[in-house]
């Protein structure tokens, strides 16, 4: 498929049917996650998620997380960044196996963005997450920490987008 042929689709979690969230949370358990254990718990708490779809179904997800204050305050010590323990977190981007390589994760991450203009931060080990993080306009912040399987996470901060101003 191309990247003309999927459809990106936000939506918030009360209006998910629970069949799709959980077949959410089983593409955020195969995909790069940093936390995929959390994810059947906090996908439906998110405050905002994304979707894309190949003829109709579900083959790739993102969050805007629900605000998670003494989590964020773990990270900023961790990172050795501080940053208001407010702020939301971006999350869960996870897209099929067979589906990568189309560009979707960026597709996702920018919808979200759409749908949040206040500042976001984010953690991850993976390579192709950081490449979609930087292309989007997150910074790496701070020094990287050891996760719970051994790789190395780091922080990625997005400033609050400016909103247009008034003509």
């Amino acid at each position: 498929m191309s990247k003309n042929e999927y459809e990106i689709r936000a939506r918030v979690p009360s209006k998910v049917p629970v069949r799709d969230l959980s077949h959410c949370t089983k593409i955020v358990r195969i995909g790069d996650a940093v936390d995929p254990d959390s994810a059947s718990v906090e996908l439906p708490r998110s405050e905002f998620l994304v979707f894309a779809l190949a003829e109709g179904l579900i083959v790739g997800v993102g969050a805007i997380k629900r605000r998670r204050p003494v989590y964020a305050r773990q990270i900023a010590e961790r990172s050795g960044v501080s940053f208001d323990p407010n702020t939301s977190e971006l999350g869960y981007v996870a897209v099929e196996p067979d589906h990568r390589g189309q560009g979707l994760s960026e597709l996702i991450v920018r919808e979200l963005l759409a749908n949040h203009p206040g500042t976001l931060f984010a953690t991850t080990s993976s390579e192709r997450m950081k490449r979609t993080l930087t292309r989007v306009g997150f910074v790496e912040r701070g020094h990287t920490w050891p996760g719970r399987n051994g790789e190395q996470l780091c922080l990625w901060i997005k400033e609050a987008q400016a909103l247009p101003s008034p003509d």
